[in-house]
């Protein structure tokens, strides 16, 4: 599949132009404001450059890749849908339910496949955790946190969709909701500020899934890079080392009714960019219909909790 991507982001740079490659599929069109600080000798010289709206009148283009600032993902995810384009969003695909709405509503109209990019959806070790005989999973204990950015970064500015909460907090609650499989319900939140920004720095948070089973959650653009999930059942535990940004190999550990270190799982290596984008691609090839209930559900939680930020 031939993609066009908008905007030069690190992520893009880093994580998915790679996996691109890795998939079988070429970067052929990358949009961007600001051409003159691309990095030189990075992307190949068969890569056009050209604008946004470039990218999305290239015939050559399939599929889209949005990495752009938190704010710009439904309008250009829109835009790409009604230029007949699948589309790829970075998380969160929206800031609002209204927007989910309309990019749905464009995907449908031009029959499109669209796919808000949490990648962890598509790693082994979450149907391993789902699959583990440990009894009925009851609390799932999430952190994930970072330490500052720099001045003028984006997720500095609540106006673009900035801080931890949407930056996120969407991970650790779609934690939850692939293991309990069922609509969360918020009980309680807690946030700290940022003293010199208008974004939060700290969130914790408590969520109910029905039948007595519970998601804590806390996230952080203060503290230092760290990311876990203890899932603890009826009859034992089990714990992900690196839930969310996996390494090549990733560890888990779980026991039956004893404490200590556990019994330890070390993953098969993978890629789950690259598995996500071999998904993806299945379902723009077999005309599947998108499937947006789970980020309406994430967006709708995530607004509730925002609404406490000062």
């Amino acid at each position: 599949m031939k993609f066009g991507i908008l905007g030069d982001a690190k992520i893009s740079r880093d994580r998915l132009i790679p996996a691109l490659h890795q998939a079988g599929c070429s970067l052929v069109h990358l949009g961007t404001r600001n051409p003159q600080t691309i990095a030189d000798g990075f992307y190949d010289e068969s890569v056009k450059v050209g604008q946004y709206e470039d990218v999305l009148a290239d015939t050559d283009v399939e599929a889209v890749y949005i990495p752009l600032p938190n704010h710009l993902h439904a309008q250009w995810s829109i835009n790409a849908l009604n230029a007949g384009k699948h589309v790829l969003c970075e998380k969160p695909m929206a800031l609002f339910l209204s927007e989910i709405d309309a990019v749905e509503a464009a995907a449908m109209a031009n029959n499109r496949y669209f796919y808000e990019a949490f990648m962890v959806r598509s790693h082994p070790q979450w149907s391993w955790l789902k699959q583990l005989d440990i009894g009925t999973a009851m609390h799932i204990s999430a952190t994930f946190s970072y330490p500052p950015r720099a001045e003028g970064n984006v997720r500095n500015y609540a106006f673009m969709g900035g801080g931890p909460v949407l930056d996120i907090a969407g991970y650790t609650l779609l934690a939850g909701m692939m293991i309990f499989e069922s609509e969360p319900q918020l009980i309680f939140c807690d946030m700290q500020m940022e003293l010199h920004l208008d974004v939060e720095k700290t969130m914790n948070a408590l969520l109910d899934f029905g039948a007595g089973r519970r998601l804590s959650m806390q996230v952080s653009s203060a503290m230092a890079l760290s990311q876990t999930v203890h899932l603890t059942s009826d009859k034992g535990w089990a714990r992900l080392d690196s839930p969310f940004n996996p390494d090549q190999i990733a560890t888990a550990s779980w026991a039956l009714g004893k404490l200590g270190e556990g019994t330890k799982n070390v993953f098969e290596p993978c890629n789950q960019y690259v598995l996500m984008l071999n998904d993806f691609i299945t379902s723009c090839q077999n005309q599947t219909k998108p499937d947006f209930t789970i980020s309406k559900q994430i967006c709708a939680i995530l607004q509730e909790i925002l609404t406490t930020r000062a």
